[in-house]
Protein backbone atom coordinates (compact mmCIF):
# COMPACT_ATOMS: atom_id res chain seq x y z
CA UNK A 1 0.00 0.00 0.00
CA UNK A 2 0.94 3.36 -0.77
CA UNK A 3 2.16 5.73 2.08
CA UNK A 4 -0.24 8.89 2.30
CA UNK A 5 2.60 11.20 0.82
CA UNK A 6 2.53 9.21 -2.56
CA UNK A 7 -1.04 9.17 -2.53
CA UNK A 8 -1.46 13.20 -1.77
CA UNK A 9 1.97 13.00 -4.99
CA UNK A 10 -0.68 11.11 -7.23
CA UNK A 11 -3.45 13.15 -6.63
CA UNK A 12 -1.75 16.24 -7.36
CA UNK A 13 0.73 15.71 -9.64
CA UNK A 14 -0.35 12.04 -11.62
CA UNK A 15 -1.41 11.80 -15.04
CA UNK A 16 -5.18 12.87 -13.92
CA UNK A 17 -3.73 14.92 -11.04
CA UNK A 18 -5.92 18.36 -10.03
CA UNK A 19 -2.59 20.14 -10.86
CA UNK A 20 -2.05 18.60 -13.84
CA UNK A 21 -5.72 18.85 -15.09
CA UNK A 22 -6.68 22.73 -13.69
CA UNK A 23 -2.99 23.56 -16.15
CA UNK A 24 -4.57 21.80 -19.17
CA UNK A 25 -7.54 23.64 -18.71
CA UNK A 26 -9.60 20.35 -17.94
CA UNK A 27 -11.67 22.02 -14.77
CA UNK A 28 -11.62 21.54 -11.27
CA UNK A 29 -12.21 18.21 -9.74
CA UNK A 30 -14.37 18.68 -6.74
CA UNK A 31 -14.08 14.76 -6.04
CA UNK A 32 -10.35 14.97 -6.30
CA UNK A 33 -10.04 18.08 -3.97
CA UNK A 34 -12.52 16.13 -1.24
CA UNK A 35 -9.69 13.35 -1.32
CA UNK A 36 -6.74 15.73 -0.78
CA UNK A 37 -8.38 17.33 1.92
CA UNK A 38 -8.85 13.97 3.93
CA UNK A 39 -6.13 12.97 2.94
CA UNK A 40 -4.19 16.06 4.47
CA UNK A 41 -6.44 15.62 7.47
CA UNK A 42 -5.06 12.09 8.34
CA UNK A 43 -1.21 13.53 7.59
CA UNK A 44 -2.02 16.14 9.87
CA UNK A 45 -3.16 13.57 12.79
CA UNK A 46 -0.20 10.95 11.61
CA UNK A 47 1.87 14.18 11.88
CA UNK A 48 0.47 15.71 15.41
CA UNK A 49 3.47 14.87 17.46
CA UNK A 50 6.14 14.98 15.32
CA UNK A 51 8.67 18.11 14.91
CA UNK A 52 8.89 17.30 11.04
CA UNK A 53 7.49 16.76 7.80
CA UNK A 54 8.90 14.75 5.00
CA UNK A 55 10.73 17.04 2.49
CA UNK A 56 8.46 15.50 -0.36
CA UNK A 57 5.54 16.96 1.96
CA UNK A 58 7.30 20.40 2.07
CA UNK A 59 7.86 20.77 -2.11
CA UNK A 60 4.22 19.44 -2.52
CA UNK A 61 2.83 22.36 -0.62
CA UNK A 62 4.90 24.86 -1.76
CA UNK A 63 3.60 24.34 -5.30
CA UNK A 64 0.16 24.28 -4.59
CA UNK A 65 -1.17 27.58 -4.41
CA UNK A 66 1.36 29.13 -7.35
CA UNK A 67 0.05 26.38 -9.74
CA UNK A 68 -3.82 26.58 -8.26
CA UNK A 69 -3.59 30.55 -9.09
CA UNK A 70 -1.54 30.60 -12.50
CA UNK A 71 -4.00 28.12 -14.27
CA UNK A 72 -6.77 30.74 -13.35
CA UNK A 73 -6.20 32.71 -16.50
CA UNK A 74 -7.89 29.23 -18.24
CA UNK A 75 -11.16 30.13 -16.64
CA UNK A 76 -14.14 32.26 -16.44
CA UNK A 77 -14.68 34.06 -13.00
CA UNK A 78 -17.11 31.63 -11.43
CA UNK A 79 -14.70 28.80 -11.85
CA UNK A 80 -11.61 30.78 -10.69
CA UNK A 81 -13.72 31.74 -7.63
CA UNK A 82 -13.97 28.05 -6.99
CA UNK A 83 -10.72 27.11 -8.14
CA UNK A 84 -9.24 29.76 -5.19
CA UNK A 85 -12.33 28.16 -3.11
CA UNK A 86 -10.58 25.34 -3.31
CA UNK A 87 -7.06 26.43 -3.05
CA UNK A 88 -8.49 27.57 0.36
CA UNK A 89 -9.31 24.29 1.74
CA UNK A 90 -6.66 22.46 0.94
CA UNK A 91 -4.25 25.29 2.29
CA UNK A 92 -6.13 25.25 5.83
CA UNK A 93 -5.63 21.64 5.84
CA UNK A 94 -1.87 22.10 4.67
CA UNK A 95 -1.77 24.88 7.77
CA UNK A 96 -3.02 22.02 9.88
CA UNK A 97 0.00 19.70 8.88
CA UNK A 98 2.50 22.47 9.82
CA UNK A 99 1.24 24.42 12.65
CA UNK A 100 1.17 20.54 14.52
CA UNK A 101 4.91 20.64 14.34
CA UNK A 102 6.51 20.92 18.11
Amino acid sequence: MKEPIDLLEDLLLGEDGLLVSLRQGDGLDTEKVDKICNLLECMENEWKDSRLIPKKAAELFVDLCPVMESSCGLYDENEVLEIMDAADRIMVRIRGCLSNAK
